[in-house]
């Protein structure tokens, strides 16, 4: 499981192995979300994105450069739809198009475990139609330390910037007051590194001449996508600090 990471600079997104475009609109979309909620009750904020209680905090928070991203927060990712990559604004647990409830409370939806692509009917949808890329710098782990629970940061040896394959999908409310795209994390057996420390699973880092691969998400099957990922991971080691 991966439930933090950190956002990379614009200069180090540019510096990603493919060629995207931004997609203005989707940010402008996240902007007119944000200028909607501001201007609602908690009681229709919970209606319209079919909430489980009041919200608390921002349902549209964006992580910027440099910052950690949490469940349910949006940050830059590259995603594969029309033909083109775009850097669109994910949400970090991902909203099924067709739900009526936002379930990322209950369930953990912000990371797919690899062997289970092809069982979990929240997966399987998006395996081979909607594939994408999440950026990011290092990741966290919580794991147990002296009798307690610490915070790891985990961050490759001799690379500023990772690429993780995720799903993604497009949510908007009945009503059409609000959309937004949500993604979440591809994650499989630990690295060495990350083992040694505690934790039993990481992201996978998928090997920068595969990425073109992966975001070509209809030119495989299901099937063979999760073989795909099994054997195309980038040579990578890590070094780990523990968080007070």
């Amino acid at each position: 499981m991966c439930y933090s990471f950190a956002v990379p600079s614009n200069r180090l997104l540019s510096e990603l192995p493919i060629n995207f475009q931004n997609d203005g609109l989707s940010w402008e979309q996240l902007s007119l979300d944000q200028e909607w909620e501001k201007s609602s009750s908690k009681d229709e904020v919970k209606h319209v994105l079919g909430l489980q209680g009041q919200p608390r905090v921002s349902q549209f928070r964006l992580a910027g450069p440099g910052q950690r991203v949490y469940p349910r927060y949006f940050a830059p990712g590259i995603v594969s739809d029309g033909g083109k990559n775009w850097l669109r604004p994910l949400r970090y647990s991902i909203r099924p198009s067709n739900s009526v409830w936002d379930l990322a409370t209950k369930y953990s939806l912000y990371n797919a475990r690899l062997d289970k692509l092809l069982e979990a009917k929240t997966w399987r949808p998006l395996i081979g139609h909607q594939h994408g890329i999440l950026p990011f710098t290092s990741f966290f782990e919580w794991v147990e330390h002296k009798g307690s629970k610490a915070q790891v940061q985990f961050t490759p040896k001799g690379k500023d910037l990772m690429w993780a394959p995720i799903l993604w999908d497009y949510w908007e409310s009945l009503g059409g007051e609000v959309g937004y795209f949500s993604c979440t994390l591809i994650t499989d057996d630990p690295a060495p590194e990350v083992k040694a420390v505690g934790h039993d699973r990481s992201p996978i880092f998928l090997g920068a001449d595969h990425i073109l691969t992966w975001l070509d998400a209809e030119s495989q099957s299901a099937d063979d996508w999760q073989e795909f990922l099994k054997g195309h991971r980038e040579p990578v080691t890590y070094s780990h600090y523990m968080i007070a």
